[in-house]
């Protein structure tokens, strides 16, 4: 196993007091008229959303899947307004396929975000790439020979750091068959897809190379997180009928990169969780520089917190509740049923809240209004209060999408909730408007260079008066859904933030110090201040040059040992590093392409540095 270097983070207390948001459903009023139809009740789960600025005007966009009803995309009007653009874009394609999930990336580095979305029972997915002037094109062959499946959540993350997004889709039940074999049950399953991006335009698929393709699971949710702290992308699956003898319960698999494949870890840490698993979302309730993962379900929700042993649930112990409802009037207990999900600061008060979109699988009277959405505030202990009544977003509705996205960029976060059916009166989902008393906030889009141009991965840090907030952008499902690609800091009151850090994959940090408050700022890999790596004890290496032609000058204090790799993950080079400090690597006869450079320190660390041969 890799060494997990392990960043503790100053515990953070917000430092204003604690007030209500405020959140106004404007939905139809600004032009957001979609909800999607279910399927069958084989599996009632179609709907999801996904925020990104399609035609690069610094206005975040919405695409929509319907089910069984014509996806939307909605372009923002950059006055509070949005208008249909589906078939003047070129979507309209797909306006008879049974749509469920949604994301987006950019998949050629031309700079235009592209569009995949996950169908239930067709012929495959269907990949989007972005012309560039407003449209979209379907590429019919993105990954060879269709891989037809029923496919949910959905995510890109350059999982083999070379750059270019690779694509992990979740696959669900083949047929919702069950199989009995005595006391024991089993629902037939259907293997995950991975694709690996070529860099050409096309993807291979390689989840059982990889040990991604977990075929006796049911998987609905996803999320592209670094769990252990040592700068690679691993990944989070939540399953379906994880209870089943025979199905697999949800999976966390490591990336040892530069070694080649993914190890499920889940058991180790006690993330093993045997549950209906839907949606996922990441924060960091304990402050020590890990993050925790939340996960929808059938019945009870799960929180998983990072400890020195592994991941404890404390779900009723931070006070969340999103399991049953009594009925009185029938004398039964209704289960609640949780689907998209988010952390987020929704009252800028230095902490992350929860949002959890809920929706009966019945749609009669009256099970729909015993599921409500849920919106649960941080006290600032990492504890949380209910205030979904208070709040308005307590509906009485089947809600399946979650994503939020400061879509007016007013400073604070929005959220799309999406509902499948109309149910009560209502034909719309909802776009709940922030408008929230104001406080100072900060948001920072990441653009890799070397990295992934949409900085999905980026960990970005703020400090404040010593006190720190850490975020991870993109990579997540929520469910079926996608939130903005931004990190958004509630600052409270201050006006000063000291310090922020962008962490990429590789170990690479830019730095940026006194930054005023109430901006949205893009930072650009490479551009920061200062270029290290993380950790309690902090190093400078420096890789140069960088792209190179025949030789490669790395230098540094405490370093011992230096590995290069090439994109196969075979070892090219391998050398110690004298008490000089430095070191030169011939690299004249290496073909062109990218390389991974491994420093071993001598504190036990590891950094991983991307180089490219000219």
């Amino acid at each position: 196993m890799k060494n997990v270097v392990f960043v503790f983070l100053a515990s953070i207390i917000g430092t204003t007091a604690f007030t209500q948001p405020i959140l106004t459903d404007v939905a139809p009023s600004v032009g957001i008229t979609h909800h999607a139809v279910m399927s069958d009740f084989e599996m009632p789960a179609q709907g999801g959303a996904a925020w990104f600025d399609y035609d690069n005007d610094g206005w975040y966009d919405l695409y929509l899947t319907g089910g069984r009803t014509a996806d939307a995309l909605f372009r923002n009007n950059g006055d509070g307004t949005f208008t249909d653009r589906t078939a003047d874009a070129g979507l309209s394609v797909i306006a008879n396929v049974f749509t469920d999930g949604v994301t987006t990336g950019d998949v050629n580095r031309d700079g235009w975000d592209d569009i995949l979305v996950t169908t239930f029972k067709t012929a495959g997915n269907y990949l989007f790439l972005n012309n560039g002037d407003g449209t979209f094109a379907v590429q019919p062959n993105w990954a060879g020979a269709q891989h037809a499946a029923n496919s949910f959540g959905a995510t890109f993350g350059d999982l083999n750091m070379d750059g270019w997004l690779d694509l992990f889709i979740c696959n669900w039940s083949r047929n919702m068959e069950v199989t009995i074999n005595g006391p024991n049950f089993s629902v037939d399953s259907e293997a995950n897809f991975y694709y690996e991006n070529n860099g050409n335009g096309t993807f291979t698929e390689k989840a059982a190379e990889l040990g991604l393709d977990d075929t006796l699971g049911c998987a609905l949710g996803v999320i592209v997180t670094d769990f252990d702290n040592d700068h690679d992308p691993d990944l989070f699956v939540s399953n379906d009928f994880g209870f089943f003898y025979g199905n697999s319960e949800n999976k966390m698999f490591r990336n040892d990169f530069p070694q080649i494949g993914f190890v499920d870890v889940a058991n180790d840490l006690g993330l093993d969780m045997a549950m209906n698993g839907m949606g996922v979302a990441r924060t960091d309730v304990n402050a020590d520089g890990v993050f925790d993962y939340y996960i929808t379900n059938i019945r009870n929700d799960k929180l998983m917190v990072s400890s020195l042993s592994g991941y404890e649930e404390e779900m009723v112990d931070r006070g969340l509740k999103n399991d049953s409802v009594w009925v009185q009037g029938l004398s039964v207990r209704h289960w609640n049923v949780g689907w998209g999900t988010g952390f987020l600061d929704i009252d800028n008060d230095m902490d992350e809240d929860l949002m959890v979109a809920n929706g009966s699988l019945r749609y009669d009277y009256p099970w729909p209004a015993l599921d409500s959405n849920r919106l649960f505030l941080n006290d600032g202990n990492g504890d949380f209060v209910d205030v979904s009544f208070e709040t308005g977003v307590a509906d009485t509705y089947v809600s399946r999408a979650l994503a939020y996205c400061d879509y007016d960029l007013d400073g604070d976060l929005d959220v799309f909730i999406g509902i499948t059916d109309s149910i009560n009166g209502t034909s719309n989902s909802f776009l709940y408007r922030n408008d929230s008393p104001p406080k100072n906030w900060l948001e920072v889009k990441a653009t890799g260079v070397q990295n992934n141009t949409n900085g999905i991965g980026a960990k970005v840090v703020v400090y404040i008066n010593g006190q720190s907030q850490m975020r991870e952008i993109g990579g997540e499902s929520s469910f079926n859904s996608q939130h903005w690609q931004v990190a958004h800091f509630g600052l409270g009151n201050s006006l000063v933030v000291d310090s922020l850090q962008v962490i990429w994959y590789g170990g690479g940090v830019d730095r940026y110090y006194d930054l005023n408050v109430n901006q949205f700022m893009e930072v650009i890999e490479g551009q920061g201040l200062v270029t290290g790596i993380s950790g309690a004890n902090e190093v400078d290496v420096r890789v140069h040059p960088n792209p190179f032609a025949n030789e490669i000058n790395v230098t540094g204090t405490s370093m011992e040992k230096l590995e290069l790799f090439d994109s196969k993950g075979s070892v090219v080079f391998g050398a110690s590093v004298g008490a000089a400090g430095k070191k030169t690597i011939n690299a004249s006869h290496l073909s062109a392409g990218n390389y991974l450079l491994r420093i071993e320190l001598s504190n036990g660390q590891s950094v991983i540095r991307k180089v490219i041969k000219e």
